[in-house]
């Protein structure tokens, strides 16, 4: 049956189911091609993407490293600015009480008359 419709086709109808039929080929090979593009693309955008989270994730712990790190350091600044404070408050404490010492020192002597005291001066120096 097929072979008496393809039969009674004239030579027009039948150069016609060619074209189209060869027009229909051409848009399939295009399609696949079009396809294994994408496919291929897609695959290296995900290669892509897998070494950019890789360099992220490595970024990421050194980041974590250098954090740790400083955190660290700023501890121990901390404790040295502590130690550095309490020192100097020490220190303060026994300038002050030398200083009370020499005072009350100098005061004895002049009362014992062995320190003369000393003339201010008018002119305004020492």
């Amino acid at each position: 049956m097929e072979v008496e419709e393809e039969e009674r086709r004239s030579p027009h109808d039948r150069g016609e189911a060619c074209v189209t039929e060869s027009f229909f080929d051409r848009v399939t090979q295009g399609l696949r091609n079009d396809l294994e593009h994408e496919r291929n693309r897609r695959l290296q955008m995900a290669d892509t993407a897998s070494k950019h989270r890789a360099e992220f994730a490595f970024a990421q712990i050194e980041n974590e490293r250098s954090l740790t790190s400083l955190r660290d350091e700023l501890r121990v600044a901390c404790g040295n600015i502590d130690r550095s404070r309490a020192e100097t408050t020490a220190l303060q404490t026994l300038v002050d009480s030398h200083h009370r010492e020499h005072k009350a020192l100098c005061e004895m002597l002049e009362r014992k008359g062995v320190l003369h005291q000393k003339k201010q001066r008018t002119d305004g120096t020492a």
